[in-house]
């Protein structure tokens, strides 16, 4: 579809033999609209040149389409962490009187053992990527789209390029392993496959940073792997060791809800024999309430978005890595020492 002029919701409806209610309540992110067909309105909407149009009497606002692709690995699980960040990312870039289209990269696309075609049908004014992708995939992105910009969420790399709007791994994880230590639990075990991504790598560091204040050398080394080292499989059948430590300091809350039923296996309970904690505070939902880490996604998808726009319109150039705090959520798989 070619670029039009004053394109309506009719002219979209028309296009896709869709009623102009459906288009109306796909593009303004409402009820009763599939998912499948909210993206096809969504991205033939961006594909017409269709843009909202303000009551204010203020001039409009120019609208873009902007590409967002995720590795599926990431999303084949409900709920997924980044599909929740995509939605919010699709809810500010509306806000905004822009549309998003999303790409999910299978490990066939990732890996280019198929032609790279992300939104080669689609004039997007630029791309954000969520979570890591494969190097090779990262570098058919910039080929194909090295006249707009790339805005990396929840991840970051060398390029100057770029810009990286990403959680705090390193400074929540240390934050995570000092609340085990004040609570005098200092025989801990690192649950996460160090070198499978960068953010579990951060988590790490952040883990040992903190045994580190604490003069504490062992718990360093104790590590138990939860996915293959490219970080595509979780929750690997690995058996807990024969000596359970006091506590697990796990990289995210899947592993950390693992980690529990495997303890309960061996007849320990938590938190009363051995504590857990984890990190995310994701998915919600499930039981008794974890003491983890709160990523905040709005704030990453708000500010996702401003960058984007800002850099579509020349404003900024790219800031290297931004980093979106977080908060302790002092839940109830840690044994806490009463207070006094």
């Amino acid at each position: 579809m070619g670029q039009r002029k004053n394109v309506k919701l009719e002219n979209i409806a028309e296009a896709l033999g869709v009623s102009i209610v459906t288009v109306s309540n796909a593009l303004k992110g409402r009820k009763g609209v599939s998912a499948e067909l909210r993206q096809k309105i969504i991205q033939a909407a961006g594909e017409m040149g269709y843009h909202t149009v303000r009551r204010d009497g203020q001039k409009k606002k120019e609208s873009y389409l902007i590409g967002v692709i995720v590795a599926e690995r990431y999303v084949k699980e409900f709920p997924s962490f980044y599909m929740e960040v995509y939605k919010y990312i699709a809810q500010e870039a509306m806000k905004r009187g822009s549309l998003t289209v999303l790409e999910v990269a299978t490990p066939e696309k990732e890996s280019l053992q198929q032609a790279f075609s992300a939104f080669q049908e689609c004039r997007v004014s630029g791309v954000i990527l969520i979570g890591e992708l494969k190097r090779s995939y990262i570098e058919a992105v910039r080929t194909a789209y090295r006249t707009v910009p790339v805005v990396c969420v929840d991840y970051y790399d060398v390029y100057e390029d770029m810009d990286y709007i990403v959680t705090d791994g390193f400074g929540g994880m240390e934050q995570m392993t000092r609340l085990m230590l004040k609570e005098g639990i200092t025989d801990l075990a690192f649950v996460g496959t160090v070198n499978s991504t960068k953010n579990i790598t951060d988590r790490y560091l952040g883990y040992c940073k903190a045994l580190d204040r604490a003069g504490i050398e062992d718990a360093k080394n104790q590590i138990i792997p939860d996915r293959d080292p490219e970080g595509e499989v979780y929750g690997l059948d690995q058996e807990l060791p024969e000596r359970i430590p006091k506590g697990f300091v796990c990289n995210c809350d899947r592993s950390a809800l693992a980690i529990i039923e495997k303890l309960k296996e061996r007849g320990l309970r938590v938190p009363e024999d051995v504590s857990v904690v984890g990190f995310d505070n994701y998915p919600p939902g499930t039981g008794r309430q974890l003491t983890t880490y709160r990523n905040d996604e709005k704030v990453l998808a708000s500010l996702s978005i401003h960058t984007m726009i800002r850099r579509i319109e020349g404003r900024m150039k790219p800031e290297g890595v931004r980093i979106v705090e977080g908060s302790v959520v002092r839940g109830e798989s840690v044994k806490f020492r009463r207070r006094q």
